[in-house]
């Protein structure tokens, strides 16, 4: 039997290094008796300079190199032997490139001799080592060096899910997968790429070493070469096992084809354009066609979500360029290559030639463009529904902005090329493409459409720009309306429990649902609007296309986000969190695939992400209500609710909101906490489960804590009564701790607003049972002792309240410490109460003590200390310590991070006018006065307190004056 070849064995290296890396290696190789003479040894070296000095040259990127790794193996080994890539450090991402970029276009067959890989330290995850100093330095924009940071670039991320699912998982060989072993090992002492990240996802091992010593074994012994050692021989003992007698021989490659498209469609096709549906709506969409047809040549990738008219505006531009006499061509992306066989017939291209393209005899890509580059008349393609550029329109082994594929730059000036593509990444088509996004159209445009297809007598102008509006001017939605209000009003049929007849009652049937809790339907409604067409053709698809990429979690992280508010969503806060990792809506989530996910809705215009504030991202108001009533939401909606739960309590977490520091965060997420405890907590809830209940109660409390601390008092009071009234229809008693909890900041509520004897009614109920259940020194109680002497002090009843208060101090001292922020709290009551005593002297003592530690813990604009500086201010008042106390009070305002017409602000103006009286400056005190009135009333009502107190003070101006 003749002797089969040796092993190859390829040594990669990695950043900023060379082939003298694998020194130790190779010198161990030599002198092995057992595998010398069964394995040839090869180190493959690349260009890696920390710096590049000739501006002539530039830096080899890591796809550069991995096709050159590619070009290596395919020279060096082509004897057919098996081959055996070893890697170190970013040599690691080169194999995984290289491995990636075969199987993406559909070269896998290249692989089928690698039949093992070993990654010494490779950084799957980036090096966050050293990360400031390589910024720092002049090779920060070093290419290869910038792969090496954590989760830098989409290529790294897409090539390792790739090698997941293509090779580590494939179950056969074939042009799109091949099954290769792969084991990573990391170093235990490596600082460079901990072992963890070096061994993640591969399920690798941890063995002697650092990023260095890792790959410079000193013997035999060392666990890194016991290791390649182990696998080579296995490897080997495989090459040298008997073939069976019936193996057949090796067949030569095949001629190379083009690729498979995927989905590509069999059936009737045509390159003529479709029938024209109406006019053309939308000025900047007019203008847009103008702008094209005009230009006359190039490529124009009109991109757009799914529903927004990019193929319409295609249409006008094709019917246009007819008009003006070019050769015009309409190819459907997915019958591609059949409709480009039509195209290569009308151009006149030989039987012959093409079906030797057709054939894979030679590229069909170059056969047509040389003769579209040829043509003498003027001509247009357009690609429609380009939504997997890369794997339609690229060439094989490339990618589209190559500009050797299907899409390439005309030559001549005579050709044109429009696509319509849902992919908004620029980067994707090319430096030599125009990219245009298809606006919406405004209400007025919209208005026109409607009325144009449903015909006269379905309502005003003005109802069907509010319509228009409601619909996010998103044409396909505009369109489906108008065909369901004109069928209903054609046939005067409707089943629909709301009667739906005009654009006022499918306004307000779209109001309904786009206000309705996620994955609820309300009012019984249960018509359709003619939408399950949208939901199914269009989002489906564009889901399904970031499916295929490898990005499942996109479909519902996107549902989940549509659960929240339609005000702008702070992704970036919610998703860094640990809720994604344990939400039960997907197997696994990391962080790299979050960023995939995000990026993949970005570019199929399913999400806008905010370019002046970048850790924001909006929905489409029709994405937004379409989804929160999905199917899926409704079945899973546990799953969903918890998501968004636990994602919002981890954002705020460690965000008080009574401090000035968690102000910047709270306005950005409490709209989505209203919105996810609003539709949780409710009689009808979506769900039961006992941990999101009490998860959402908790969300709950804090956000009306900070709507407290904001002034936001009508809005607090309409979150929190419907969930205390309706507590026991989703499973909580009125005495349970968590409804105890919303009860307290209830009475909080009516204390601000002056109900002071429903407060304190509301207070003594919660001190009773939270005494029961808690004990009477419990932090809640004592919180509640605090709230019910305020409300006793206001109704002007100081000794019980000073007698309250005191206990309260001394409790607190004990359970909290003499400084802590609600001992400080009480303290500042009961100086209050002091001051109502006209125990002047001893009040303004305490005051300054609360101050002065207030103003060494906390900010000075708290609005717990802008309390202490009022409540000081008019104990100087009292004691005619004028000029000091319009110092304290001016000293307050310039500090208050909060509006005029906040609470606290306001008690501070009301002090401060009451102290340009006394100094004798009436009417700069009247101005003031009247000006703070106007702020009372309208934040906290004519029946409030305060506002008496000031309408009392100008009364009392006027008739002395």
């Amino acid at each position: 039997m003749a002797m089969s070849a040796n092993t190859h064995v390829i040594f990669v290296h990695g950043l900023f290094s060379n082939a003298d890396t694998w020194k130790k290696f190779t010198a161990l190789l030599a002198k092995d008796r057992e595998l010398r003479r069964r394995v040839t040894v090869r180190c493959f070296g690349y260009d890696s300079p920390k710096i590049r000095l000739r501006p002539d040259r530039r830096i080899a990127d890591v796809d550069d190199i991995a096709d050159r790794l590619g070009s290596y193996v395919r020279h060096q080994c082509a004897d057919g032997a098996p081959i055996v890539l070893v890697s170190h450090s970013q040599g690691g991402l080169v194999v995984q490139r290289f491995l990636a970029r075969r199987l993406w276009h559909h070269r896998g067959g290249e692989l089928a001799h690698i039949k093992h890989i070993v990654m010494y330290s490779c950084p799957n995850n980036g090096s966050g080592f050293f990360l400031f100093l390589r910024k720092a330095l002049l090779f920060w924009r070093n290419v290869q060096e910038r792969e090496l940071r954590p989760l830098s670039t989409r290529a790294v991320l897409e090539a390792q899910r790739t090698v997941l699912q293509r090779v580590v998982n494939a179950k056969t060989a074939s042009d799109s997968e091949c099954p290769i072993p792969i084991s990573a090992f990391g170093g235990q002492t490596d600082n460079v790429v901990p072992a963890v990240n070096a061994t993640n996802p591969w399920g690798g091992e941890t063995i002697e070493g650092d990023h260095r010593s890792i790959v410079k074994p000193a013997d035999r012994a060392a666990e890194s070469y016991v290791v390649l050692k182990k696998i080579l021989r296995e490897v080997v003992a495989a090459q040298e096992a008997p073939q069976p007698p019936d193996a057949p021989a090796a067949l030569p490659a095949p001629a190379p084809q083009p690729a498979e498209l995927p989905g590509e469609e069999e059936g009737p096709f045509s390159v003529a354009l479709p029938h024209k549906d109406g006019r053309l709506h939308g000025r900047a969409r007019q203008q847009i066609v103008s702008d094209i047809v005009t230009s006359g040549s190039g490529v124009h990738v009109l991109t757009g979500p799914g529903g927004s008219g990019k193929s319409r505006l295609a249409l006008e531009i094709a019917a246009q360029a007819v008009a003006r006499g070019r050769l015009v061509w309409w190819v459907r992306v997915n019958q591609l290559s059949a409709c480009m066989r039509e195209v290569a017939r009308e151009l006149g291209i030989p039987d012959s030639q093409a079906d030797e393209a057709w054939r894979g005899d030679r590229s069909q890509t170059d056969l047509v463009w040389r003769f579209l580059n040829a043509a003498e008349k003027p001509w247009l393609i357009v690609f429609d529904n380009a939504d997997e550029p890369e794997a339609r329109l690229a060439p094989r082994g490339g990618s589209v902005k190559d500009g050797t594929g299907w899409l390439r730059p005309p030559e001549g000036g005579n050709g044109m090329i429009v696509v319509t593509s849902q992919v908004n990444n620029r980067d994707i088509w090319g430096d030599w493409s125009q990219v245009r996004r298809v606006p919406r159209l405004d209400d007025t445009d919209g208005a026109s459409m409607l009325i144009e297809r449903t015909g006269p007598g379905a309502g005003t102008t003005e109802q069907a720009r509010l319509l228009s509006h409601e619909l996010g001017g998103l044409p396909l939605a505009l369109r489906t309306a108008a065909k369901y209000i004109r069928s209903v009003r054609e046939s005067g049929v409707s089943l629909g429990a709301n009667d739906i007849r005009d654009f006022e009652t499918y306004r307000k049937a779209w109001a309904r649902r786009s206000t309705s809790p996620p994955g609820s339907r309300k009012n019984g409604d249960d018509e359709s609007l003619g939408l399950e067409k949208i939901v199914d053709e269009v989002y489906g698809i564009s889901l399904g296309l970031l499916e295929r990429r490898g990005l499942p979690q996109a479909a519902p992280l996107l549902k989940a986000l549509a659960c929240l508010n339609i005000a702008p969503i702070p992704y970036r806060r919610l998703l860094r969190g640990e809720a994604p990792t344990r939400s039960a809506l997907w197997t696994e989530f990391t962080t790299n695939q979050r960023i995939e996910a995000i990026m993949g809705l970005r570019d199929l215009d399913l999400i806008e992400v905010d370019h002046t504030r970048a850790d924001f991202l909006t929905l489409h108001p029709f994405v937004h209500t379409i989804l929160r009533a999905d199917q899926d939401v409704q079945r899973r909606s546990t799953d969903y609710y918890a998501l968004n739960v636990h994602m919002l309590l981890d954002a705020i977490r460690d965000h008080d909101p009574d401090y000035p520091d968690a102000w910047t965060v709270w306005p950005t997420v409490a709209p989505h906490t209203i919105e996810v405890t609003r539709s949780i907590l409710r009689a009808d809830g979506p769900t039961d489960d006992r941990s999101v209940l009490t998860s959402a109660l908790e969300l709950a409390r804090l956000t009306v804590r900070y709507l407290l601390v904001a002034g936001h008092l009508a809005p607090a009071r309409t979150l929190l009564l419907p969930m205390i009234e309706q507590c026991e229809a989703f499973g909580f008693h009125r005495d349970d701790r968590e409804i105890l909890g919303l009860r307290h900041e209830k009475a909080r509520i009516d204390l601000e607003t002056g109900e002071l004897e429903a407060s304190e009614a509301e207070l003594k109920a919660v001190i009773a049972r939270r005494t029961e259940i808690l004990t009477d020194r419990h932090h809640d109680t004592l919180a509640s002792r605090h709230k019910l002497a305020r409300a006793i002090l206001e109704q002007d009843r100081a000794p019980e309240a000073e007698k309250i208060l005191r206990s309260v101090v001394e409790h607190e001292k004990g359970v909290r410490g003499p400084e802590h922020a609600d001992t400080m709290v009480v303290r500042h009551t009961h100086a209050r109460a002091l001051l109502a005593l006209d125990s002047l002297a001893e009040a303004e003592t305490h005051l300054r003590e609360i101050l002065e530690i207030r103003l060494r813990k906390w900010a000075p604009g708290t609005p717990e200390t802008l309390h202490v500086r009022e409540s000081l201010g008019c104990a100087l008042l009292e004691q005619l310590k004028v000029d000091e106390a319009f110092a304290m009070i001016d000293s307050g305002l310039r500090d208050a991070r909060q509006s005029l017409d906040s609470h606290p602000v306001m008690r501070l103006r009301y002090v401060r006018g009451k102290a340009l009286l006394m100094r004798g400056q009436v009417e700069e005190a009247t101005t003031a006065l009247n000006s703070l009135l106007a702020d009372q009333v309208r934040v906290l009502g004519e029946a409030h307190r305060e506002v008496r107190l000031t309408r009392y003070l100008l009364n009392r101006m006027d008739e002395n004056l």
